[in-house]
């Protein structure tokens, strides 16, 4: 876990470049932490990162199968979802089959076991439909990927692996002013990839259970 003012400064130590006291030091510490949330991007997009798993709950109530599940933004994985209180899955399902339940036939009411993805609403949150209508009340969960939002200020925090993230920061930002008698940008992506690797391999030893294909 660090700041972004944290990796802004280590991938300007490696640039041989003072260290800075805000993000926003001058235009090159603003420039760096662009391509500090690049780096971050790329490393977070790579795998299914232990640290971005979160629950989120939805409080079903009577009567309302419209729902938001708050807190994850629009970059998201769903994982698992299923309903708490009669434990039982729900299932994911189109908006057209939702629309054939509810729509084209007489909607029933009961305890949810499905749900489809709507727009998001004006909170930035994702809206669901349930189906069927809840007829009482119900404590559903849903496991998620929420990805990081690009960080903005000296105190934001990632909890990404941070080798890699400063490592391909670095070789973008070498890329970018050119040779100095270092080492080369081309050089400084193959340590980024294999910091990469190795912060894979830990995490997939953790998870092995979900790399392994069984027969349904």
């Amino acid at each position: 876990m660090a700041t972004y003012l944290d990796l802004i400064n280590k991938v300007l130590v490696r640039l041989r470049e003072t260290e800075a006291l805000t993000p926003n030091d001058n235009e090159y510490t603003q420039l760096v932490g662009f391509m500090v949330n690049d780096a971050k991007n790329v490393v977070e997009s790579a795998w299914d990162w232990a640290n971005l798993r979160t629950t989120k709950t939805v409080a079903a109530t009577v009567g309302v199968s419209a729902a938001s599940i708050v807190g994850n933004g629009q970059n998201y994985k769903f994982m698992d979802a299923y309903n708490a209180t009669t434990q039982s899955r729900l299932q994911l399902i189109t908006q057209n089959e939702m629309n054939t339940k509810t729509v084209l036939n007489t909607a029933a009411s009961g305890s949810p076991s499905e749900f489809s993805l709507g727009a998001i609403d004006s909170s930035g949150n994702q809206a669901i439909t349930l189906y069927p209508t809840p007829d009482g009340s119900y404590t559903l969960k849903f496991d998620m990927i929420v990805r990081e939002a690009d960080l903005e200020l000296a105190a934001d925090v990632t909890n990404l692996p941070t080798q890699p993230v400063v490592l391909y920061a670095w070789a973008m930002a070498t890329r970018e002013r050119g040779e100095t008698g270092g080492m080369s940008a081309q050089e400084i992506f193959g340590l980024a990839d294999k910091a990469l690797g190795d912060a894979l391999s830990l995490e997939a030893h953790r998870y092995q259970a979900e790399l392994t294909w069984r027969a349904v």
